[in-house]
């Protein structure tokens, strides 16, 4: 959470809303809470993006004065660093689109027609 940043509280409100719609639709299969599930993880998944992209960011413009800080750490050992840093939003996100995938199977196989 601490390295992913402020758009991880985003995230997390998304990616819960999208893991309550799925448990909904799978409890009471209909169109329109596939629909809702759909949507949510679509901004979910969009969120993952923006939020790792945000995170590039900050490594690519914090990276040059961190170096001069720390003139001991080569510039490849920052921007590793930075690029370890800026996985944490799309591991949590698409972690919780797979686990709404997951869910949302179990609504389909009760009700193959929504």
């Amino acid at each position: 959470m601490l390295e992913g940043g402020f758009p991880m509280f985003f995230l997390l409100a998304l990616g819960g809303a999208a893991l309550v719609a799925a448990v909904r639709f799978a409890r009471a299969p209909s169109r329109r809470r596939l629909r809702v599930t759909t949507g949510l993880g679509f901004a979910t998944g969009f969120t993952t993006l923006t939020a790792t992209c945000a995170d590039f960011a900050a490594v690519g413009h914090h990276a040059p004065e961190y170096l001069k800080l720390h003139p001991e750490q080569s510039g490849t050992q920052v921007l590793l660093q930075g690029m370890a840093e800026s996985m944490s939003p799309g591991i949590l996100g698409f972690t919780i689109l797979s686990l709404v995938a997951l869910i949302s199977v179990l609504g389909v196989a009760r009700d193959p027609n929504v």
